[in-house]
C-alpha cells in the first residue's frame, strides 16, 4: 500500500510555558489545576455580581492572555475562542474573567502535550480547499451579540492540512441563528476563502506548466 506522509507541528513546550508563567503571575500551585474537557465556562454558571467586581488578576492578565493568544493562533485552534474573549477583556478585567482565565489554563494543563497532524498522500491536482463556517448564537450575554468561526483546510482522499481558522465576534447583533451563520460565511470567505483560493489557482497553475516542461515564467526549461 502507498505511504501517505505526515507531519507534526508541536507547540508543547510554549502550552507549558502558559501554564508555569499563569502559576508565577498568579501566585498559585499547580495542584489549583484540575483536569476539565473544555477551555471555557457557560456564562450561565457565572454570578451577574462577577462580571461587575474588579478581578485579582487585573494587573497581570495581559502577560498571560497575549503568551496564550500565540499558542490558539499558530497551533490550538480548540482555545481560540476562549483566548478571544479574554482577551477583549484586559482593560476591563473583572472576577469573571479571573475564574475564565483559571478554566483555560486548567484546560492547557491537562492537554499541553497535544499536537496538530497533518498528512498529505496525494498530487497537487486531486487537493482542495475547504472551507468551514459555522457561529454561536448571542453567545455573549451582556450584548447579545454572536461569534463567527471559520476553519480553512486543503483536502484529498488521502490528504488533510488545517491552513488557517478564524474566531471573531460579530458587529451586530443577529436575529436569528441562520443569520449569524450567514454573516460567519461571509466573513470566512472574505478573509480566507476568497484569498486562498485565489493563490491556490496560482500555484497549481505555476506547478503545472514546470511539470510540463516550462519554467514558472512560461518560457520553455533548458535541456
Amino acid at each position: 500500500p502507498r505511504q501517505t506522509k505526515a507531519y507534526q507541528y508541536i507547540m508543547s513546550g510554549h502550552a507549558k510555558q502558559c501554564v508555569e508563567k499563569y502559576l508565577e503571575l498568579a501566585k498559585l500551585d499547580r495542584s489549583s489545576l484540575k483536569p476539565v474537557p473544555t477551555p471555557c465556562i457557560d456564562d450561565h454558571q457565572l454570578p451577574a455580581a462577577d462580571f461587575e467586581k474588579k478581578g485579582a488578576l487585573d494587573d497581570i492578565a495581559a502577560r498571560i492572555v497575549l503568551k496564550v493568544l500565540f499558542l490558539a493562533r499558530m497551533n490550538r485552534p480548540d482555545t481560540l475562542w476562549s483566548v478571544n474573549m479574554l482577551a477583549r477583556e484586559v482593560t476591563k478585567w473583572n472576577v469573571a474573567c479571573d475564574k475564565r482565565l483559571h478554566r483555560l489554563i486548567c484546560y492547557l494543563n491537562c492537554t499541553q502535550d497535544w499536537v496538530q497532524i497533518c498528512f498529505v498522500g496525494d498530487p497537487m491536482e486531486k487537493c482542495k480547499l475547504a472551507l468551514f463556517c459555522d457561529a454561536s448564537f448571542a453567545g455573549d450575554l451582556r450584548d447579545s451579540k454572536s461569534t463567527s468561526g471559520a476553519f480553512l483546510c486543503l483536502v484529498g482522499p488521502n490528504t488533510f492540512v488545517p491552513i488557517t481558522w478564524v474566531c471573531k465576534k460579530q458587529g451586530a447583533v443577529s436575529h436569528s441563528s441562520s443569520e449569524a451563520e450567514v454573516i460567519s460565511l461571509d466573513a470566512g470567505l472574505g478573509l480566507e476563502g476568497i484569498p486562498a483560493l485565489s493563490l491556490w489557482d496560482q500555484i497549481l497553475e505555476v506547478f503545472t506548466e514546470t511539470k510540463q516542461g516550462k519554467s514558472s515564467h512560461g518560457k520553455p526549461k533548458a535541456k
